[in-house]
């Protein structure tokens, strides 16, 4: 059997899906862990004894440790693969996950969220490389697509369930959430373990034999990584103030109960999902890097625009926008990801471009921190002119890396 032959075998089997669904699975339960803290949010500040500021930077703290374990990641990767990365991250989730629900004070909290972190954090960077393993680039956009909308998924899901284990009048109950999540993540923990493997031949192996192992630092080195990560940065920040402070902003603004307030948000949460899995399905067909860029910089434009509103909309314009917010949100990452052996400068250093783009996403959640300062000192209405600046970066993000990546195809070509 031919290498071609045994890397259809590898697709067609069933295998690549199943690893897939599992490893997407993992995801969203990590993300249900990291927002179990904004769907009990009216619960936790008064039983802890915080304001607005401490949660915000509670919330921000998996991105400090992530920030660091990121860089270890993409060397885990590079040296044990990304299967063995994953299993690391998910015991870290676990273990965060203990800590923080059998947490009664601060400080005992912020330690679980910052071993939480290292899941949150690095789960970002191992699935798309296995994904990437796993599937020939004309077939990543769906299961990339999928994947990308794990965080809005893990989101949807704790906001909706979450309501079954605690009682608004009780602050003190947000501990039944937390120990729900602690269950789930052991099943998956326990399933990944047990089921998955690695594939028998990579997509991301070098083409050419006689070509030399990659180093580190060639992607390091890569612009296209770089600008990546800002983007994802600019992506991430916006993303954590809608997604983690936007059911307190409608309590506080609105009167809205936090029940009411996680319904509201799971219709941007549904729409995320759709645009995510939406342009997947594009992605393959829509081949070419320059076609897939171009769709990324109007996609961003629109998600740009969208932030600049989340702490100013009024009660009339509140569904439309969070469903043109949810929409564009699910179509950037997914873009993103699917390209993420592209970005790169070589398929084989996929796990660079990925760790630099999580590494982005811990920088936005470090600076979503100071959105809570802003807000518990301010006022809402203070971040409107933040959140344009983030729009501006991934705007300008996005232009630039269409830019990088359409002139090194040109020079490939040439």
């Amino acid at each position: 059997m031919t290498k071609e032959e045994k890397r259809a075998e590898v697709f067609q089997s069933g295998r690549a899906w199943i690893v897939a669904c599992i490893a997407i699975i993992a995801s969203i339960l990590i993300s249900v862990n990291s927002n179990k803290l904004p769907a009990t949010a009216s619960l936790v500040i008064p039983a802890l004894s915080m304001d607005e500021g401490m949660f915000a930077n509670i919330m921000s703290l998996n991105g400090y440790v992530g920030l660091i374990m990121t860089f270890v990641v993409a060397a885990v990767i590079m040296r044990f693969g990304a299967r063995k990365a994953t299993t690391l991250v998910l015991v870290c989730a676990v273990a965060g996950a203990i800590i923080s629900a059998a947490a009664t004070d601060v400080a005992v909290l912020m330690v679980g969220r910052l071993i939480e972190g290292v899941g949150y954090a690095c789960i970002g960077s191992t699935v798309p490389v296995i994904i990437s393993e796993w599937f020939p680039p004309s077939k990543r956009g769906v299961p990339m697509g999928l994947f990308s909308v794990w965080v809005p998924l893990g989101s949807m899901f704790i906001m909706a369930s979450s309501g079954f284990f605690f009682t608004v009048g009780d602050p003190q109950t947000y501990h039944n959430v937390f120990w729900f999540v602690v269950a789930l993540l052991v099943i998956v923990t326990v399933l990944w373990v047990a089921a998955i493997r690695d594939p028998q031949v990579s997509y991301l192996e070098e083409r050419d034999p006689a070509a030399p192992k990659p180093k580190m630092s060639e992607g390091f080195k890569s612009l296209s990584c770089w600008i990546s990560m800002i983007a994802f940065a600019a992506f991430s920040l916006g993303t954590a103030c809608v997604m983690n402070f936007e059911t307190l902003y409608l309590v506080q603004t609105m009167g809205m109960d936090q029940l009411a307030a996680n319904g509201m948000m799971n219709i941007a949460n549904i729409a995320v999902v759709v645009g995510g899995i939406a342009i997947g399905v594009v992605m393959n067909f829509v081949t070419g890097n320059g076609q897939r860029l171009v769709i990324l910089v109007a996609a961003s434009v629109v998600l740009g625009a969208s932030f600049s509103l989340a702490y100013s909309i009024s009660e009339e314009l509140l569904v439309p926008w969070l469903i043109v917010f949810g929409l564009s949100n699910g179509v950037v990452p997914a873009i993103f990801f699917t390209m993420v052996a592209e970005i790169a400068p070589r398929p084989d250093l996929a796990g660079i471009s990925s760790s630099l783009m999580s590494c982005g996403q811990c920088v936005g959640g470090i600076l979503f921190g100071l959105v809570g300062v802003v807000v518990s000192s301010a006022g809402w209405g203070a971040c409107t002119g933040l959140l344009v600046g983030v729009g501006a970066v991934l705007i300008i993000g996005s232009v630039a890396l269409f830019a990088v990546i359409r002139a090194r195809d040109a020079k490939r070509a040439a």
